[in-house]
């Protein structure tokens, strides 16, 4: 069994693997006050549930975009597996190894952005992507037929928007995030409801249409060969109003990680 570390700014997604199957998974709050015993603790409680023994994990991979929270995580396998994890930076892309490669000269991609295009050019090897991950923050990315990442856009996630709405105005509450059956908003709640999810629909979809085309005009690629795949805790809010989607895989960060993990310990 190995264990993977997905570390994002609201979570960190902890999965045991047994060869490429995900046996468990755990959302863990990402605190970064927390010292790698904290983190252990927590860890060995959420293994011990499942009656999973430190002795049964050969070995690690972690990415993370929190980087006080790195060296905790890496703390913690290092005790576990009694080796250095696997560990993404800004220097794996450049690995030979590593399937995609950036169109830029500049390479300020995140982790989970990598992981997110590794897993599409692998599982869907021959087409271009866009990977639309819901999280704190709402990214695309998108991978050529050649496997070289074309771009990236970064806008505030769902959640973010909402607090922050919430947060800088005196009197507009927390929402539930899910979908109004009008945009005509009758209340405070649908309203925001309003506002929010379907002005996310829009933005979402428009910026989906926006890459298409950008991309057929850089590499002749026709907007209707290019896949969609969304991912991340929130995908759930908009699957249900829009068809822009052609998959969902709600695991997709973490399974590019285990590939990347598979193509670096080879």
């Amino acid at each position: 069994m190995i264990i993977v570390f997905d570390i994002g700014n609201t979570n960190i997604v902890a999965a045991i693997f047994n060869n490429d199957e995900i046996l468990h998974q755990w959302r863990i709050n990402t605190d970064t006050k927390k010292t790698a015993d904290e983190y252990l603790v927590i860890l060995k409680s959420l293994l011990d549930s499942e009656n999973i023994s430190f002795n049964c994990i050969e070995d690690a991979a972690v990415s993370s975009v929190v980087p006080d929270l790195t060296g905790p995580i890496i703390s913690v396998c290092t005790k576990i597996c009694g080796k250095k994890p696997v560990i993404l930076s800004s220097t794996t892309l450049s690995d030979e190894r590593i399937p995609v490669k950036i169109e830029s000269g500049t390479n300020e991609l995140g982790t989970d952005l990598l992981c997110n295009s590794v897993y599409a050019a692998t599982k869907y090897s021959g087409k271009a992507s866009i990977v639309v991950d819901f999280g704190t923050a709402l990214t695309m990315i998108v991978t050529d037929d050649k496997k070289i990442i074309r771009g990236v856009t970064i806008s505030p996630g769902l959640k973010t928007a909402v607090h922050s709405l919430s947060s800088n105005t005196a009197q507009l509450p927390v929402i539930p995030l899910t979908a109004p059956e009008s945009s005509l908003g009758l209340n405070t709640i649908q309203s925001i409801q309003s506002g929010i999810i379907l002005g996310y629909k829009g933005l979402v979809e428009f910026l989906v249409k926006s890459l298409k085309d950008d991309l057929q005009k850089v590499t002749g690629i026709k907007p209707e060969d290019v896949i969609v795949i969304a991912t991340g805790g929130l995908n759930s809010v908009l699957k249900p109003i829009t068809e822009i989607f052609d998959y969902v895989e709600k695991n997709l960060t973490i399974l590019g990680l285990k590939e990347i993990y598979n193509l670096l310990r080879k």
